[in-house]
């Protein structure tokens, strides 16, 4: 009798399932209608939003979020991530004209209000537009994202650690500022995040919030974080609810940032067989009058990012291990400190150290890379070229100290380095 072929077991996919099955290949382009990025994790029902989102519902629920915050600041930072647990609502103009309507008309109707505020916002997951640019700031952008790499692998071909090679140097050097305005569309309401934290140890001043610059892009997106005062960390993990518009979020800081360190093929249409990550220094900015409040939108949160063009981009390919995003604690006002002390402090210290943040970087992110879908020519060396990768992402926001009149609405205590999957 014929042999019977043997049934080959699928293979699990190493890229993590919280990105939609259509995480590689063509994605089509066009109008609000045709998006078919990820979907959201988790959604809160219709109607429980409906009235959430109300002017009197949002009144009831930043009140009930000020008395949470303000039970839980001895043990924990506010959602904000600062020391202020008050949580003002976000109330616009219209809310009066539209409370007036609404009294007037009667009762508005529940059933169908979903594609009604689809209508007014769109049916993408996240929306994004430049605000403010420096002239050329994308002049040249694809040469140089294939021209980067290879001064990072030159360094290491000359053994060169210590000091940076002229062309290094160049790259490093800020002169246009992209300020970019990001929505994140959702369909929550009072969900708390998933932080996981590592490289956890005592802190050494428990009032410090410098910690939690980042929890802003959670907060106003409806994902509550609470951040511990007792412990310092090295590396913040967010690991959910997942929203489509992280996944698009990492697109456009790959796409609008001038410089790109790649260990793998970083163009998200090509399918690698497996996820990556971006890691980068960026800054952040409440959506309107420097009150975070006007970033936290009835379904859509609202922020500017700061991407600066002497700060590269570095990507990599990732396990499942990898969160959504996540950030190092160290904050652009700490690095500027340490500039400035006549004493710098040794790691452990709790105060910013340089070869401290590196090691800590490189430490995660050695946890988490998916070694076998690094780029061939690189393989047997990744841990030199990631060493030398992360000291250019660091020393790009360490450069910033020369350009200062350039970064105009740049606050150095919303800004530090930040990772995104996609």
């Amino acid at each position: 009798m014929p042999q019977q072929p043997m049934m080959q077991q699928p293979q699990i996919p190493l890229y993590t399932t919280t990105a939609p099955s259509s995480l590689f290949g063509s994605k089509p382009s066009g109008g609000h209608g045709g998006h078919t990025g990820p979907q959201d994790e988790k959604k809160t029902g219709s109607v429980q939003r409906f009235f959430g989102d109300t002017l009197f519902g949002r009144v009831a629920r930043a009140s009930v979020q000020t008395a949470t915050s303000t039970l839980k600041m001895p043990a924990s930072l506010s959602p904000w991530g600062d020391n202020n647990p008050v949580t003002l609502p976000n109330v616009r103009y219209r809310d009066a004209v539209l409370f007036t309507t609404f009294a007037f008309v009667g009762t508005p109707l529940v059933e169908g209000m979903d594609s009604a505020v689809t209508g007014v916002f769109g049916a993408d997951s996240f929306v994004s537009e430049i605000v403010s640019s420096g002239a050329g700031a994308i002049l040249g952008c694809t040469v140089i994202k294939y021209g980067v790499f290879q001064i990072v692998e030159q360094a290491i071909d000359k053994g060169i650690i210590e000091h940076m090679l002229p062309e290094e140097e160049k790259m490093l050097q800020t002169i246009n500022v992209k300020s970019l305005q990001v929505g994140i569309k959702h369909k929550l309401m009072g969900v708390d995040a998933d932080l996981r934290f590592t490289g956890i140890y005592p802190a050494k001043n428990t009032q410090d919030c410098e910690k939690g610059w980042f929890c802003p892009y959670l907060f106003a997106s409806a994902r509550t974080p609470q951040v511990p005062r007792a412990n310092d960390f090295s590396i913040c993990q967010f690991f959910g609810p997942f929203l489509g518009g992280d996944y698009a979020m990492a697109h456009k800081l790959l796409s609008e940032s001038v410089h790109t360190l790649s260990m793998c093929e970083p163009n998200p249409q090509v399918d690698i067989g497996t996820n990556r990550m971006v890691i980068l220094f960026t800054g952040i900015s409440p959506f309107r009058a420097n009150m975070w409040s006007t970033s936290r939108r009835p379904g859509c949160g609202t922020i500017i990012f700061h991407l600066l063009d002497g700060c590269p981009a570095l990507i990599i390919p990732v396990t499942n291990r990898a969160p959504i995003c996540a950030w190092s604690p160290w904050t652009l006002s700490q690095m500027r400190a340490a500039q400035y002390a006549l004493n710098p402090m040794g790691p452990g210290t709790g105060v910013y150290n340089a070869e401290w943040q590196h090691e800590q970087i490189c430490e995660w992110l050695d946890t988490i890379i998916s070694v076998q879908h690094v780029s061939p020519a690189i393989r047997e060396r990744y841990v030199q070229v990631l060493g030398r990768s992360v000291s250019l992402v660091i020393n790009g926001a360490l450069a910033l100290e020369k350009c200062q009149p350039l970064l105009g609405k740049l606050d150095p205590e919303r800004a530090g380095i930040v990772m995104f999957r996609y």
